[in-house]
Order: structure tokens, then C-alpha cells, then sequence
């Protein structure tokens, strides 16, 4: 895995940032410290970001619900309120649970992720494409 470029950190209402092979140790910036229209400028921005982060990867009322979540969070006071992340399924989970299933279950399930497109190494072939359709 590729090593993190800087860490960040919030504390009150300092921001710490450490780069990764820069020259300084820490950078340390406080956010009271600012002129007040710059405040009032990142406050608007923060709420934007952190409600655009709320809907990422969702669409349509997934993402509204998603983003009104976060904010009646914020209205009680809640800044680490998220939506729930959509479900993920493993290729180990499916291979684990295809050996539960019957013979005859089983080859339907294969022949289902193979429909689907859906490759588990060691379970189901590649998936080959007609090369006339590939070309379009």
C-alpha cells in the first residue's frame, strides 16, 4: 500500500499538517486565528465539503437521505455522523458460501456470476467477449 503523502489533524481549532519528505516537522495553523470574512468564507466551504463527502458514490434519494443525515447530525451537535456505506461482498465470501450450497445449486449460482460477468478466481472461467461485439 502506498504510504500517505501528509497526515492532518484537527485539534481545537488548529491544523496540524505533516508532510512526508518535506522540510518542516509540523505545520501548525489556527483557524481562529483568521480574519473573520475568511472564517465566515470556510465555514460555508467545510459544510459543503463534509455534506458532498456524506453522498459520495450514492445517487439520487440515496444521496439526499445520505447528505440529510449528515446534517440534522450537525444540527445535534454529532460531527461524526455518517450514512451507512453501501454493502460490500468479497469473491473469498461468495467462494466460501458457494461450498455450502448443494451440487446442483452451486452450478446455478456459477452459472449466474458467470451471466453476470462476475470473475472469482479458481471458481469460475474468465469471462470471454464475443470480438464482434468488442469492437462495437
Amino acid at each position: 500500500m502506498a504510504k500517505k503523502k501528509m497526515s492532518k489533524t484537527i485539534e481545537g481549532t488548529t491544523v496540524k499538517i505533516t508532510v512526508l519528505d518535506g522540510k518542516q516537522e509540523e505545520m501548525i495553523f489556527d483557524f481562529s486565528k483568521l480574519p473573520d470574512d475568511i472564517q465566515a468564507k470556510l465555514g460555508p466551504f467545510g459544510l459543503n465539503h463534509k455534506l458532498g463527502d456524506a453522498a459520495a458514490g450514492k445517487k439520487g434519494v440515496e444521496a439526499e437521505e445520505a447528505i440529510n443525515k449528515v446534517f440534522t447530525g450537525l444540527m445535534e451537535s454529532n460531527w461524526s455522523v455518517r450514512a451507512p456505506a453501501a454493502p460490500k461482498v468479497s469473491t473469498k465470501t461468495i467462494a466460501t458460501n458457494l461450498d455450502t450450497l448443494s451440487k446442483k445449486e452451486k452450478n446455478a449460482a456459477i452459472e449466474v456470476l458467470q451471466r453476470l460477468g462476475i470473475n472469482i478466481p479458481g471458481i469460475t472461467p474468465p469471462v470471454e467477449t464475443d470480438k464482434a461485439e468488442a469492437k462495437g
